[in-house]
Parts: C-alpha cells; structure tokens; sequence
C-alpha cells in the first residue's frame, strides 16, 4: 500500500512538473505586454520629459502595450541593451545605428529628418572664445573632447573632418597630434567641458551650442567655431529590435509616418518643420565608408 500511495505521489509531482513546463511554454510565446523605449545621452529639461510623455502615451496606444522608457547613460548601454532584449526601440545617431544594426540586429523603421538643414553642416568643432586656438592645426598638443565613441555628430564626423583637413593619417591623429582625446558622455557635456576649460576644442552636433544657449545653460559667445563638417544625406534613424513581432514592427512604422506633433519635434531636432519619412539600411552606406576610412569597427567603437 506505501508503495502504491508513494508511486501516485510521484506521478501528481512529475504531472505538476510537466504542467509548470507547458505553462512556461505558453507564456514565452505568448505577445509581450511591454515596450521598453531606450533614449541615447542627451541634455534634458522638464518641458522635453514631458514631451517625450506625451510621445510615449500615443504609442501605446497605438500598438496597445503599456510603454516605458528610460536614459541609457551611453550609447554603448542602449546597444546593448537592445541585443539582450532589454530595450525594444531607440532613436540612435546614423552611426550608433550602424553599430547597433551590426552588434545587435536594430532594424531601421524611419527617420527623423528635417528639411531646412537639409545641406547644412551637422557637426562642428568649438573652442572656448578666448582661445588662441583659430583652426584646426592649432589642435596639436591640445585635448579634444568627443561626446561618445559611438555618436555620429561628437566623434565620427568631427574626427574626419580634422583627417580629411590636415591630410593626416588616422593612427598618428590619434597617437602622436592631440595630448589627449577624451569622451565626456554627452554633446552638452562636451560643450560645457569646453565652456569652463575642462577641454581645448571639443566635436558636437550643430545644433547643440545655440541648444544649449537658448536654455541658459552656456551663455551666449563664450565659444568659436572653428570647423565645420561635410553634409551627410541622412536623419536620426529611429530602430527597432530584429526580434520584434511583425505586427508591432508594421504599427510602430505607420505610427512615426503620420506624426505630426511640432513640440515632440522642436524639442529633439529644435525645429518644428521636422519630419519621420522611411528609410533604407543602404542609406548609411556613406557613414558605414567613412567609419572604414577611420579604421574603426563597432567593436573599437564601443570598448571605449
């Protein structure tokens, strides 16, 4: 009798188990309820939060999941947070897209262009006003400060263009012209490290000086351009995971194309004339040449 209560235990355990493994199953294909939206380094204020809110409650509701969305504290953390299934969406430079489509399967879904700078030079290089600093070959012996290894418009741009101006061969760019290059984790930070003497010169978006004026973060002239880099035909291309559902893939798309809110825009781009239009992997094959001539591939890239 003992062994006969003791076998039909077993089976109620072994049954219990095997319930437990289907229901595992079940749940893991099941669709997530979830989507997680990782925001690259950028300064913030309390008007931008509230915009990106406000972006964030008309996705969820058009691709019925509750939405979250956090500051990754480097565009390294974002890539890699997408490759581990951590983070579902992101919008990256068109460089740290390339890194993160190589190193974590991002698909491209739109970009975010805006038209009137369409031409214009998205990228700049700034020393402080009273610098004795006046062009690029006046950087030797100098510190440099980029935003992040991985940003388009605070490194990869900016050091190109210093290349391509003195005809100078990358390794000894980087070995043997500056005293020292550095990474401050941002393009405000880059700026503002400029600004209060931390670095000689530092590579940032174009946009950000007069960004950051307009707030009252610097003040207005305490920095001169001194470069200016080549156009690229590009936006800021928004990407999702590669295991992203097809369904969700194809709302997400349809819902950045038809958005039409000048605040989310002017707080990104700080233009209201910005728009999302489709896109192509093969549109960053230019920038993809470039990173080539630099000698510079994502795993160089993100080990910084």
């Amino acid at each position: 009798m003992k062994k006969l209560v003791s076998f039909l235990i077993m089976m109620l355990i072994a049954t219990g188990i095997l319930a437990g493994c289907g229901t595992s199953s079940s749940s893991g294909s099941a669709k997530q309820s979830k989507f997680v939206i990782a925001y690259l380094p950028q300064e913030t204020d309390e008007q931008m939060q509230k915009t990106y809110s406000n972006f964030e409650k008309e996705l969820s509701e058009k691709i019925g999941m509750d939405v979250e969305a956090y500051q990754a504290n480097s565009y390294n953390a974002a890539i890699e947070a997408m490759k581990n299934n951590k983070a579902d969406m992101a919008m990256f430079g068109p460089f740290s897209y390339i890194v993160a489509e190589e190193r974590a399967g991002a698909e491209l879904i739109a970009n975010l262009s805006n038209p009137a700078l369409e031409g214009q030079a998205p990228s700049v290089i700034v020393v402080p006003k009273d610098s004795t600093i006046q062009s690029l070959a006046d950087l030797k012996g100098k510190t440099i400060g980029f935003a992040d290894p991985v940003s388009t418009t605070g490194h990869l741009l900016p050091k190109s263009t210093i290349v391509k101006e003195l005809n100078m061969d990358v390794e000894e760019l980087e070995s043997k012209f500056f005293k020292s290059v550095q990474f401050a984790g941002g393009h405000d930070k880059a700026l503002i490290g400029v600004v209060r003497g931390q670095y000689d010169a530092a590579g940032v978006s174009a946009m950000i000086p007069a960004m950051l004026e307009e707030k009252g973060v610097i003040e207005k002239d305490s920095y001169r351009v001194i470069a200016e880099s080549e156009p690229i035909p590009v936006g800021a291309p928004f990407a999702v995971r590669g295991g992203l559902d097809q369904e969700t893939k194809d709302k997400i798309t349809e819902f950045l194309l038809s958005y039409d809110d000048s605040n989310y825009f002017k707080a990104i781009l700080g233009t209201e004339d910005a728009k999302f239009v489709e896109a192509n992997d093969s549109d960053y094959d230019e920038l993809r040449d470039i990173a080539e001539m630099l000698n510079l591939s994502p795993e160089q890239l993100l080990e910084n």
